[in-house]
């Protein structure tokens, strides 16, 4: 519903019910309602369908830009290009976990689990081929025709009309 057709007290209403996480008394009262009618009256406010519709567009649009989409792909990037020299060593001819506090944080955000058993200790990374393949559709590179193999050959078109 577009933000227009609410009264301007009552969008007031709904912006500030958003900021203070949906207490309708306290959003009735900084919407310029008096302390009695926000008391007595400030649920049916949140109530309202015109109202719900504004919250539920006003927070798809919060949803939206509190997660860019380059933001998506730059973390499957971190996970498709997750090198196993960040998380592991070795060390006299030994395998050794690296301390995670010596691993670059954006490199700690590929871990999926750490644990420690009877062999020693697992570091477990999210799926580098899944985050793979989510970056190459996105990015068009899978599509059947998307990329034509150069062969070399060059052809002259004469499409000068005479």
């Amino acid at each position: 519903m577009p933000r227009a057709e609410l009264a301007p007290r009552l969008r007031d209403f709904c912006e500030e019910y958003l900021k203070n996480g949906g207490d309708a008394f306290q959003a009735a009262l900084a919407a310029g309602y008096t302390d009695r009618y926000a008391k007595s009256k400030s649920y049916r406010l949140a109530a309202r369908q015109e109202v719900q519709d504004y919250l539920d567009c006003r927070r798809q649009e919060m949803a939206r830009r509190a997660v860019a989409p380059e933001q998506v792909l730059l973390e499957l990037a971190r996970i498709g290009f997750a090198d196993v020299a960040d998380y592991v060593t070795v060390e006299q001819g030994k395998l050794q976990v690296t301390d995670l506090e010596r691993i670059d944080p954006a490199a700690r955000r590929a871990i999926v689990a750490v644990k420690s058993g009877n062999s020693g200790v697992e570091v477990k990374l999210a799926d580098k081929l899944k985050a793979l393949e989510l970056m190459g559709k996105n990015l068009g590179l899978f599509e059947r025709g998307a990329r034509k193999e150069d062969t070399g050959e060059v052809k002259i078109v004469d499409d000068i009309p005479e």
